[in-house]
């Protein structure tokens, strides 16, 4: 048995499942109908048998669905302070209850059908190997089962048996490192004292004391003994703190439980030490460290260093840990970094688990594990999490795992099943898992890692599609010039705003736009850049006829360069411009291949190509820059193949440090011309994305609305209504517009008067919220006529 879906309501972020009750088809389970036949779904998210990995951006719900799946499986610790702050139920009065978790449990082989049969006042159907149970508002479990298409409630007749069958939640924590050293009082006696007080601080006492002997255990006056002035240094000394225990009980686990050394071997070898028996006591802890190397296997598991072994060292009543690399050199714990201990913690804590008893089912629960540890340490951690979940040790039980992460080199890139996204929507609509993330597309990836992963896009406001990497490079280079010289913000791109999207050529420039705005509700602003020429031709009429017919963006905001005012912009092309490369005056591109040449090509082919000059290019028709450049470079390097990437980076090379002022103005000037017609499609295609957004809130929260309000409302239910549109609104102009609208509605029908009335004119109070969830939208809409 394992936990096939985790379901939240009204936990801290997780409201409901606002997508979910306005969709068309929606019909509502069992569980997601309140009392007064409102319908409010949970939030699902289904989990994985073996592993399942949560992303999300800060503040998404990652952690909350970690203590939501605690809250579900035991119900404990489910309280009304955790109560959604932005649900439209949250009270101060006694009317509000806790929040709602429930669990999926699928998988159910034939002794665990048989369990719950005997929990519940009803049998499972034959052959079914799944249940729901639900703990709605703090109170006793609820059992669903499975029942024809639909689902239907029973009894529980012994809590028990049904607790005890459910799986058991744990941690590894992941905030713990393995200590420096650890005393043998602590392993010999599982004592707590003193004597087990970190290593360093027993050190400077004992220094301390040694230091002072003479002053203080001299002779001294009666009323002086009083309060001994050692007392002080050793309070010092033998503070103690949650860390340090934390730290000896992970150093307990690795050497009784992980290398089943026993108690009595620890209290064998301080006995030798006490009696100065060194010979024995470096024999036990030779064998210590051979049972440590076996029991340890670390050259399996961490794949940075093959020769890495952990050692332990006696020094005086301690044993320290020591660390040798594949230098042969030893350094102690302490001197390593804090990714491998912690890397050795976990390690450690995954080696020493329980093994749970016969029959009985676990998952184990992460928040946030790449703490501390490098890409190659992360990528070692998830070979630890998939042998929890398919354990190579046939003695081992198989794990559920639930983690959660920012990092993405804790992304299973072999499984992009396991990725649940989480994504937190505005005003009352919370947390929502963004289905098919990878499938569909990957914004909600990069949202949450970040622009280093190469193969995510889509992670800002507005997304500007670009044919190649050169497009890429010289945009960003040219930006980050031009802003140094000059922030204006209408001449200049603000690359946090915008992300550069390079499709790899002209042709897959249509695809990546309905990546970006064809398989989800919310659709990021896009913009377009083409070259002119057959390609760039070719793909703006694939963007006009769209994904099967359906135009996914507006011709408005597709450029090509040659619709730029070419006759301002001057260029070495005759045929005006083409290409990117147009914007470079001729004089810098030639700069520019000849410092190509010198970077990527033998010193003798380097000191040919030195030779060519403006006066070797020469423009075939239908032909851009760099590919005149291609042609008469060849003349001086025949089969020279002058890489587009390559030439951008020498071009933003020449411009920031081989050109004048006066002769850079140039190229300046046309960038700056291209970047704010690209600011000009920027803004627009974000005023329209904004109206667009907050248009699609609206029309949820009217749908809703309508929902659990087919027939009739009274005023005050539609007052409440308006007030939770108000509540999703920002400070924009947009915004006051539809407050603006909101007031007429109110007006016309008489939404301040007696609040317990219904509303009159129902229908036609429909129709208004019809129109207010478009408003927005048609506020930005062009008419075509002008």
């Amino acid at each position: 048995m394992f936990i096939s879906a985790v379901y939240v309501r009204f936990f801290r972020s997780f409201n409901y499942d606002y997508l979910r009750k306005t969709h068309e088809g929606f019909s509502p389970y069992p569980w997601d109908v309140l009392p007064g036949d409102l319908k409010y779904p949970f939030v699902k998210v289904d989990l994985e048998k073996s592993v399942t990995t949560v992303v999300g951006a800060n503040e998404s719900g990652k952690s909350q669905l970690l203590h939501a799946i605690k809250c579900a499986l035991t119900g404990n610790d489910i309280g009304l302070g955790d109560f959604c702050r932005y649900s439209q139920f949250f009270a101060v009065d006694d009317n509000m209850s806790p929040p709602d978790f429930g669990l999926e449990l699928s998988g159910l082989d034939a002794e665990e059908r048989s369990a719950v049969s005997k929990a519940l006042k009803a049998k499972l159907p034959a052959m079914s190997e799944r249940f729901c149970l639900f703990r709605f508002g703090g109170r006793p479990p609820v059992v669903f089962i499975p029942d024809q298409e639909d689902w239907r409630q029973v009894e529980v007749k012994s809590r028990e048996v049904l607790d005890a069958l459910l799986p058991k939640s744990f941690e590894i924590d992941s905030n713990v490192a393995l200590p420096d050293s650890v005393p043998l009082h602590y392993l010999a006696e599982d004592e707590h004292s003193f004597r087990t007080a970190p290593r360093r601080l027993r050190r400077g006492f004992i220094r301390k004391v040694m230091d002072n002997a003479a002053e203080w255990f001299g002779q001294q006056p009666e009323a002086q003994q009083a309060r001994h002035p050692a007392e002080g240094a050793f309070n010092e000394a033998n503070k103690s703190s949650e860390e340090h225990e934390k730290q000896l009980r992970l150093a307990d686990k690795l050497l009784l439980e992980v290398a089943g050394v026993s108690r009595t071997a620890f209290a064998q070898l301080l006995a030798a030490v006490d009696d100065d028996d060194d010979g024995y006591a470096n024999g036990v802890v030779a064998q210590i460290n051979k049972r440590l190397a076996a029991k340890l296997n670390l050259t399996k598991w961490w794949s940075q260093d093959h020769h890495f072994q952990l050692l332990l060292t006696l020094r005086d009543q301690d044993l320290v840990f020591t660390i040798r690399d594949r230098t042969g050199t030893e350094y102690s714990a302490g001197e390593r970094s804090m990714g491998l201990r912690y890397f050795l913690s976990y390690f450690i804590q995954y080696q020493s688990h329980d093994k749970p008893e016969a029959g009985k089912c676990e998952i184990l629960l992460m928040d946030e594990p790449d703490a501390y540890l490098s890409s190659a340490g992360q990528q070692d951690l998830l070979r630890i999490f998939e042998d929890f979940a398919n354990p190579e040790d046939p003695q081992r039980t198989p794990c559920q795992v639930v983690y959660v992460t920012h990092s993405p080199f804790l992304i299973d890139k072999n499984h992009g099943e396991r990725i649940r996204v989480l994504e937190k929507g505005e005003g009352d609509e919370g947390t929502r898992v963004v289905r098919n993330a990878v499938q569909n597309h990957y914004e909600p990836l990069r949202s949450a890692f970040g622009s280093f992963v190469a193969e995510t896009t889509f992670i800002s406001n507005c997304n500007l599609m670009l044919e190649g990497q050169a497009d890429q490079v010289l945009i960003a280079g040219m930006s980050a010039r031009l802003r140094r010289i000059d922030p204006d913000p209408l001449t200049n791109i603000d690359l946090n705003a915008v992300t550069l999207v390079p499709a790899g050529g002209a042709g897959n420039v249509p695809y990546l736009v309905y990546l970006a705005r064809g398989r989800d509700v919310e659709k990021p602003a896009v913009i377009v850049l083409l070259d002119s020429d057959e390609a760039g031709d070719a793909a703006v009429g694939d963007l006009e006829q769209g994904h099967r017919g359906k135009r996914l963006i507006d011709k408005k905001f597709v450029l090509q360069l040659g619709d730029l005012h070419s006759g301002e912009i001057p260029t070495g092309n005759p045929a005006g411009l083409a290409a990117i490369e147009d914007l470079v005056p001729l004089e810098v591109a030639v700069q520019a291949v000849r410092k190509y040449g010198a970077a990527f090509l033998s010193p003798d082919k380097a000191a040919q190509l030195k030779a060519l000059t403006v006066d070797d290019v020469v423009y075939e028709p239908q032909a851009d820059t760099h590919q005149a450049l291609q042609k008469a470079a060849r003349g001086k390097v025949p089969d020279l193949g002058l890489a587009k990437v390559g030439f951008a980076r020498c071009v933003l090379d020449v411009v920031n440090n081989e050109l004048p002022v006066e002769e850079a103005h140039t190229v300046d000037a046309n960038f700056r011309a291209l970047f704010t017609e690209l600011g000009r499609l920027q803004r627009e295609a974000m005023r329209e994305f904004t109206a667009d957004k907050t248009g699609t809130k609206v029309k949820r929260l009217k749908d809703s609305f309508l929902l659990d309000h087919p027939d009739t409302a009274t005023k005050a239910q539609a007052a409440m209504l308006l007030e939770e549109v108000t509540a999703s609104l920002d400070n924009s102009a947009d915004a006051d517009d539809l407050r603006n609208h909101m007031l007429r509605i109110k007006r016309n029908h008489q939404l301040d008067g007696r609040t317990s009335d219904s509303i009159a004119n129902y229908p036609g109070f429909k129709e208004d919220l019809a129109k207010l969830a478009y408003a927005l939208v048609n506020d930005v809409q062009v008419d075509s006529k002008t």
